[in-house]
């Protein structure tokens, strides 16, 4: 469920009823000052307003735009105030719009797309927590720099995001280590709440663990002063099963300088997946928020899976858990070792391989009707901007009535097509 800049701004033309299309009929001039159309012997010079401009839509000069000079009825020129790179070939098709600029028009939507919310929204359903897990992304899940997990350290060794099935086992992503041997690290520098484990015993497990080779794949607990290893994978090109994964327990020093939980890949010519890291000890009930993607960080529902990697449905839903003002998720549960699954909604954003974006092929998670509340208010947007003091009274008068519609359009539209949010389960916030 998804729609393209480009679609929402082609909705938004036609419904603000600034829509018009055609194609080349010759090719311009050498220096990109004029296209040719004979379609445009029909239309009148005044035709064109003062606002006018003309955008590319094939060929060379694809999306680029231009303010609009004149039009010639005689020729079916098509002036340009800025010439293109180059000549305008015949049978390029292009767009005018005569009120607002596409540049504009993608400028409003962009904006748009958050002031929607709450009446649209993208749903987020987070699986990556797991019950009494001290680590933040031990599911490999955040990648904000490519090469290295958020809240994670690379030493030597080649760290990648892997997507690719069969080597994701718990949510999208899972981690491929390769090409030289050495280690992928969190500490108490990365995760300062490691700093309360000092004095305590705790197990650290990788649950699910691939590697082609022996003697490669294993994990690891230093405290400063001492290092305690997991055995290694097999290195027979097999995943770990559940009930046996990669574990190694330790006490970590009273007072120590370093506390470390480390994935190590020890022969440079294997290559290693992991999944699912897991450090568990004293008990845990408060999980970081700040890495998964809720509107002001607040979920709408928490529920746990019935047992660990459980397939059954419905995952029990909990209750008294609370959000604090350092983003901090409080469950009152002394459970370990169970998936948690947090549900809520987010902002919506155009998007382009997961990041924000506003070239024309970026996406929103919504399509029809949804996307007809995102065009009212992209059009109350550039209503608003209208009125400021830059045309005459007339021109004033005449844009504040298309403000009052697309105001009542908007009020409409949102009452029609707006989204129902997950149901708010049973919980209390304030500033624990």
């Amino acid at each position: 469920m998804a729609t393209t800049l480009l679609n929402c701004e082609l909705e938004l033309s036609k419904q603000l009823g600034d829509f018009w299309s055609s194609t080349t009929t010759s090719a311009g001039d050498a220096n990109g000052t004029f296209l040719i159309d004979t379609t445009l012997r029909a239309k009148r010079e005044d035709w064109i307003t003062d606002e006018a401009t003309v955008m590319i839509t094939s060929g060379t000069y694809d999306e680029q735009e231009r303010e609009i000079d004149n039009i010639d009825r005689e020729t079916g020129y098509l002036t340009v105030r800025r010439p293109f790179g180059g000549a305008i070939a015949t049978s390029v098709t292009y767009r005018i719009h005569r009120t607002t600029s596409a540049d504009e028009k993608r400028r409003a939507l962009v904006y748009s797309a958050r002031h929607t919310f709450p009446h649209i929204f993208t749903e987020v359903k987070d699986e990556s927590k797991v019950l009494g897990n001290w680590l933040r992304n031990g599911s490999f899940e955040q990648w904000t720099v490519s090469t290295v997990p958020d809240h994670f350290v690379t030493a030597t060794v080649t760290a990648a995001k892997n997507t690719t099935a069969p080597y994701v086992y718990h949510g999208a992503a899972s981690m491929k280590l390769s090409t030289a041997a050495g280690s992928v690290y969190t500490t108490n520098t990365q995760v300062p709440d490691f700093n309360e484990l000092a004095g305590k015993s705790v197990t650290l497990k990788l649950k699910r663990a691939w590697c082609d080779t022996a003697s490669c794949l294993r994990i690891g607990i230093y405290d400063g002063a001492t290092y305690t290893y997991s055995d290694y994978h097999d290195g027979d090109s097999a995943i770990t099963e559940l009930d046996d994964p990669l574990y190694c327990d330790a006490v970590i020093a009273d007072e120590p300088t370093e506390v470390r939980f480390s994935v190590y890949h020890d022969v440079a010519t294997g290559t290693s997946y992991a999944d699912d890291l897991r450090l568990t000890g004293p008990a845990r009930n408060k999980y970081h928020m700040g890495d998964l993607s809720f509107a002001q960080d607040k979920p709408h529902q928490v529920s746990v899976e019935q047992s660990d990697y459980s397939q059954a449905e419905p995952w029990v839903q909990m209750k008294g858990w609370e959000v604090d003002k350092d983003d901090y998720l409080f469950i009152p549960s002394a459970l370990s070792n169970y998936r948690l699954r947090i549900e809520g909604i987010d902002y919506l954003d155009f998007l382009l391989a997961g990041a924000s974006s506003t070239d024309w092929s970026a996406t929103i998670a919504i399509n029809a009707p949804q996307t007809d509340i995102l065009v009212a208010e992209a059009a109350v947007y550039l209503y608003q901007q209208k009125l400021f003091p830059n045309y005459t009274s007339g021109e004033t008068k005449r844009y504040e009535g298309a403000l009052g519609y697309w105001l009542e359009e908007l009020r409409s539209r949102r009452g029609k097509f707006g989204m129902n949010a997950p149901l708010m389960s049973v919980h209390r916030s304030g500033d624990r």
